[in-house]
């Protein structure tokens, strides 16, 4: 049986050259195969100049740019930044004076702490869901609360006191420690805390009426910090927590009470960072380079250094 559908008739069709189309690639884009021996600056010259790439490339360009004009680069980050083993990378922007200001939470807070005094972190949560010790490592709990005990009575953050207390004791692994890193160069380091969610605020030397007390002067600190920043200020957020934009947006809007020209912030969204800060006045530039932060970062931060070396 004969169809009754008629196919396109295709010698109707409008063609055009080559030459006249648009094209995402042409060859000037394309990879050129990496050689070990050739420096790293080749590395990234010799990326394809499409996709994910091009945004890496990108973002390091704001990264230098920030850096060569002396902007301020605000970070904010959770516990997941460090337990992926990159507190180094920041640890050594901070001694460069490439960090402003670091924005975290308990959890980032307290693998910091047990990175220097031990040396290991990031437990693991179905064994200690198992035994019912998830979040309890005695010295951990014992040294974090000993530390805020006695700083906030003196009238001190949480940020201040456990950044001079880590860097006071010097424990083995301090080197490592953002937190100290950040009191040894006079670099502010908030902490934030959401009650309950960190081991250490269930442990028995834990006063709750401290843990609030300093956590909300960490707050104040920042909404004080963000008053004195211009425009073109770099936010770079590498945390998965909603809390902590909620805590950035309020100490924000706490600022421009009194500062109504804050804004103008650009923002570098690295790995599978909560996307934030989308209700910010006046926006700038924004880059995001999602993927696994733990390869995202260590190339970002070559690229930077390719740029400003």
């Amino acid at each position: 049986m004969a169809t009754r559908l008629k196919p396109l008739d295709l010698s109707q069709l409008q063609t055009a050259s080559v030459r006249r189309r648009a094209y995402r690639l042409d060859v000037e884009r394309l990879a050129q195969v990496p050689q070990p021996t050739h420096p790293l600056q080749e590395f990234y010259r010799d990326l394809p100049k499409v996709g994910r790439s091009v945004a890496l490339l990108d973002a390091a360009e704001l990264i230098a740019e920030t850096a060569v004009e002396a902007r301020p680069m605000i970070w904010i980050i959770d516990g997941v930044l460090l337990e992926r083993g990159l507190s180094p990378l920041v640890v050594h922007l901070i001694r460069r004076g490439l960090v402003q200001c670091i924005v975290m939470n308990g959890e980032a807070a307290l693998r910091d702490y047990e990175i220097a005094f031990h040396g290991v972190t990031a437990e693991d949560i179905a064994a200690g869901l198992e035994d019912g010790q998830l979040g309890l490592a005695r010295e951990t709990g014992e040294g974090i609360n000993a530390i805020i005990n006695e700083g906030v009575k003196r009238g001190f953050s949480i940020g201040e006191c456990l950044g001079r207390g880590i860097l006071d004791r010097q424990p083995k692994y301090f080197t490592h420690s953002l937190l100290a890193t950040g009191a040894a160069r006079l670099t502010p380091l908030t902490i934030h805390l959401s009650m309950g969610a960190d081991g250490f605020q269930r442990y028995p030397g834990a006063d709750g009426s401290l843990l609030g007390k300093g956590s909300l002067k960490d707050s104040f600190i920042l909404g004080n910090l963000l008053t004195t920043i211009p425009p073109g200020t770099l936010l770079i957020a590498a945390h998965h927590s909603p809390t902590l934009n909620q805590v950035f947006l309020h100490a924000f809007a706490l600022a421009r009470n009194t500062s109504p020209q804050l804004g103008g912030l650009h923002l570098i969204r690295l790995g599978e960072a909560v996307p934030p800060l989308a209700e910010l006045p006046n926006p700038g530039i924004c880059r995001d380079l999602d993927g696994p932060v733990e390869l995202v970062l260590p190339l970002l931060l070559g690229a930077v250094f390719s740029l400003i070396e």
